[in-house]
């Protein structure tokens, strides 16, 4: 009798204990899911000041890619037209700014977003005052600290930018290492407190057998009890673990992607080149005035130069666009003829650049198309530049027909030149693919036009197929539908 009162009050001591590790253990579940839903908020929050901060970036240099073409026009009619459309870019900051003012600010990001509102007010009145020059002074060259001044005022403004971009970074990352930490310290307490029940109830299951051999049966169930508390225990620890550590990589692999997503959209390409392309217009005509001839085939060779790896860097976001599925399609009602006129208008300098000879067929009065005609020119020009480039001194022919239905139109380029191997057919419109190296180093190229080509022939609902046999040519055909249907 004194022996079962005595394993009664074990036992009862062993389950107030098991129930304060099971409460503690339930407070540190509970604080994960509160320090989740935490950083499910500071990370968004970041998030959304992130993404105003670069709109209010990509305003800043579409405004200063459009005073550019401003102070390149020569007539003051352009000018002052230009000028509206580079008032117009204020709208996206100003919305970008105010939005970014509602939400709930740090003293930095106040003291920053000031200093940026301060240096904004600098920037435009140094450009507009540029603008006014041009227009109603009828101001055609200024000098290079006047255009300096401008521009390192607008570099102003988008340092403070970027600083305000990687604050937020900062903070993210911050958020994500905390969160990390508590989620360590959590599981941590929970495997402690898990592992000290379990020694606890098997030292009461030893003492509690040692003292009465007659009890060995309820011990046993009561171990069985235990075990099966035990191991549900566990699995609601291991489970609610992999939550978190799910949680955890998301939210990484989330500020990575923004990173990611920050670093390509941030026309940090785009702008020097334009502005080199920009300059070295500038330069050559000045070289014309002054008759410094020399300078003028290099300062070309720096044109050409800038506008391939503008090319190539528009490219690039177009496939990244198209992966992402954030390509627009701005469909129109065009005349099929004119749209003819201006590919063959624009392709025929770079057809004859290898003495080949363009040759063009469109039925006259083949009609109207409602598609994106820009994207339709984007299509062929690519084509007929691809076929230029692989062709000498021979035919490269544009055959534009109509189905008996009048449903599809269908676009035929077709050229007298390399060809392409049977094996390589099925690599064609990879991006980055060229048939070999050797490919790459006589004719150079990214291999991004023909994958670009083809996927937005299927954005348009059409297809490009191809048909090809070495050194004797090639024929790639476009087949779209005359009316786009989204």
């Amino acid at each position: 009798m004194m022996i079962s009162q005595h394993s009664r009050k074990i036992a009862i001591s062993f389950m107030i204990v098991l129930g304060l590790s099971l409460a503690m253990i339930t407070y540190d579940l509970s604080r994960m899911r509160i320090m989740q839903s935490k950083l499910d908020v500071i990370t968004k929050e970041h998030n959304v000041k992130t993404s105003l901060m670069t709109t209010f970036q990509h305003g800043i240099y579409e405004r200063q890619i459009s005073l550019r073409h401003i102070l390149l026009m020569e007539d003051p009619f352009d000018r002052d037209l230009g000028k509206t459309e580079f008032n117009s870019y204020a709208v996206n900051i100003v919305e970008a700014r105010s939005d970014f003012l509602r939400l709930p600010l740090n003293e930095k990001e106040k003291i920053l977003i000031t200093e940026i509102s301060t240096a904004m007010v600098v920037a435009y009145k140094a450009q507009l005052d540029l603008i006014d020059a041009s227009i109603y002074e009828g101001k055609v060259k200024f000098s290079r600290n006047e255009i300096d001044h401008a521009f390192k005022t607008q570099a102003v403004v988008l340092d403070m930018v970027k600083q305000m971009i990687m604050l937020q970074q900062q903070a993210t990352k911050k958020s994500v290492m905390d969160a990390e930490q508590s989620y360590q310290e959590a599981k941590t307490s929970i495997y402690v407190l898990g592992g000290s029940s379990l020694i606890f109830g098997l030292l009461v299951a030893f003492l509690i057998i040692r003292l009465t051999e007659s009890q060995a049966g309820d011990v046993n169930d009561a171990m069985a009890e235990l075990e099966k508390s035990r191991n549900e225990l566990e699995n609601r620890v291991n489970k609610r673990t992999e939550q978190l550590a799910q949680a955890r990589d998301v939210a990484l692999a989330s500020n990575k992607s923004k990173d990611n997503f920050l670093a390509t959209m941030s026309h940090e390409l785009r702008t020097p080149l334009n502005i080199i392309i920009g300059y070295s217009e500038m330069l050559e005509e000045q070289a014309i005035d002054e008759n410094v001839k020399s300078f003028i085939p290099d300062l070309k060779k720096i044109q050409t130069s800038a506008h391939h790896q503008l090319k190539l860097v528009s490219s690039i976001l177009d496939i990244s666009k198209i992966e992402e599925g954030r390509l627009e399609i701005y469909p129109v009602d065009f005349d099929i003829e004119k749209l003819v006129s201006e590919i063959e208008e624009a392709a025929r300098p770079l057809i004859a650049k290898n003495d080949n000879v363009f040759e063009v067929k469109c039925i006259p009065g083949i009609g109207m198309m409602y598609s994106d005609n820009m994207r339709i020119h984007q299509i062929l020009l690519n084509l007929l530049s691809n076929a230029a480039k692989f062709t000498h001194e021979g035919i490269i022919s544009l055959n534009v027909t109509k189905d008996n239905d009048g449903d599809l139109i269908t676009f035929e380029v077709q050229d007298s030149g390399v060809g392409i191997s049977e094996s390589y057919m099925n690599e064609l419109f990879e991006k980055f693919t060229q048939a070999d190296s050797s490919t790459t180093r006589k004719y150079g190229g990214s291999g991004l036009g023909l994958s670009i080509s083809k996927q937005l022939s299927k954005q348009l609902n059409g297809d490009i197929t191809v048909t090809s046999e070495k050194h004797k040519g090639s024929k790639f055909t476009l087949t779209l539908p005359v009316i786009y249907i989204e």
